[in-house]
């Protein structure tokens, strides 16, 4: 077996002094790395430790067997193929500065500041003392606390009908201090919604609903509320929409028109608002689901807007109602079911002793017009049902069934609550 020569200079025992980029076969030795004498040998730990990571990026890099790539912001490397990254992201018609490495600054991130500022002052802690019975059914006082947003200058304000449910007093403190007797106005436990009055005679800061037509999926929301019925004001978190129209089951009722976001909601910020950036109100924040992680639901602005006015005008919620469990026809609901036409809405379930079921429509019909009025989704439907008709009228009823179009009359009756 032929012996290798030792490299001239080189020290009894030591490895060969050639470059590990340039050399295939290195030997290891202990205490040498990838051929290299190691310099942690000559070091004392703490100084060892420093140089770790500048000795393993260099060794990467000889290991690659090229070149580490310049990360000088000035002479990025160019990528075949791929055009260059523009020094600016337009977003929303406008301009967004970005740092000359591509990441985003803390200023190029919406700033909440002004907002809350804003908005806090008509959001309000709702205090409820309640009389509910223990084990041995007895009567046992509890106080429960949740939140509010004012919605009138005269001291109205929207809140969850689980907070104020068996209250036999409500005191609503705001956000400079003064607590203040409440009474409620009316509520709708089918939509877990209820308004107050303040009894105050004073004008009161308030806040505005949104469009609910404006309302996309990756808005920025902000949950304002008294989470966890904490001290020192309410608390604020920020998140964006995840989804929209959710329904949810929860212990007592099934909810619908529900927004879903990653707000954190927590206990006593029911009834608080979630607000977009321009301090309107999108939903009344109502529950959190504790088997997932961030996600919690609001009633959506659309549902809010008329229960509230019904209330104001009626103490309670009068809407007429067809007596159908109802869903959008879609493109790919038409093709999965076969159905005849691709818009419309499609009744899945009719209610006994309802106005549809005394006209004989039937699960399966596809309802196209109200009164003359398209109905190409279902939230067009129950916007007529909630703005345009009356309980006690009579309206024409146009949909399709076997290929054929096909009129009917009904009269209207209350929504059962």
């Amino acid at each position: 077996m032929q012996k290798r020569r030792a490299a001239p200079n080189s020290r009894p025992g030591a490895p060969p002094r050639a470059s590990p980029c340039a050399n295939p076969r290195r030997t290891r030795t202990p205490g040498y790395v990838n051929g290299l004498e190691s310099p942690l040998r000559r070091l004392p730990l703490p100084k060892a430790a420093l140089l770790l990571p500048s000795l393993l990026i260099a060794l990467a890099a000889c290991e690659a067997d090229v070149a580490a790539p310049s990360l000088a912001a000035d002479h990025p490397t160019p990528i075949p193929g791929l055009a260059a990254a523009p020094a600016a992201l337009p977003i929303n018609g406008s301009q967004v500065a970005r740092t000359s490495g591509g990441a985003f600054t803390s200023s190029d991130l919406p700033s909440i500041a002004d907002v809350v500022e804003a908005v806090r002052p008509a959001v309000v802690t709702i205090t409820v003392q309640a009389v509910d019975s223990n084990s041995f059914l007895r009567p046992v006082t509890s106080v429960q606390s949740g939140t509010g947003a004012i919605i009138t200058e005269d001291g109205y304000v929207v809140t969850n009908y689980h907070v104020i449910r068996d209250a036999q007093r409500i005191i609503v403190t705001t956000d400079w201090g003064d607590r203040i007797d409440a009474e409620v106005v009316g509520d709708d436990q089918a939509t877990d919604l209820a308004v107050l009055k303040l009894n105050a005679d004073q004008t009161f800061p308030r806040l505005t609903f949104a469009d609910p037509d404006s309302i996309r999926v990756g808005d920025w929301v902000i949950a304002v509320g008294n989470a966890l019925g904490l001290r020192g004001g309410p608390s604020v978190t920020l998140g964006v929409v995840g989804a929209l129209d959710r329904s949810l089951q929860t212990r007592r009722l099934f909810l619908t028109d529900l927004i879903q976001t990653d707000a954190a909601i927590n206990e006593g910020n029911s009834g608080g608002p979630l607000i977009n950036l321009r301090g309107e109100i999108v939903g009344i924040n109502t529950a959190v689901l504790r088997a997932a992680q961030g996600i919690g639901f609001s009633i959506s602005s659309f549902t809010v807007v008329p229960v509230v006015e019904s209330i104001l005008r009626s103490g309670r919620v009068v809407w007429p109602w067809l007596g159908i469990s109802a869903e959008d026809v879609t493109p790919a609901l038409a093709v999965e079911e076969d159905l005849e036409t691709q818009e419309g809405v499609v009744i899945r379930r009719v209610w006994t002793d309802s106005p549809a079921s005394a006209v004989d429509l039937h699960a399966g019909d596809i309802i196209l017009e109200l009164d003359g009025n398209p109905v190409p989704t279902l939230r067009s439907l129950q916007r007529l049902m909630r703005e345009v008709f009356r309980v006690e009228q009579e309206i024409s009823v146009k949909f399709r069934r076997g290929g054929k179009t096909m009129d009917l009359r009904l009269t209207l009756e209350a929504m059962p609550r």
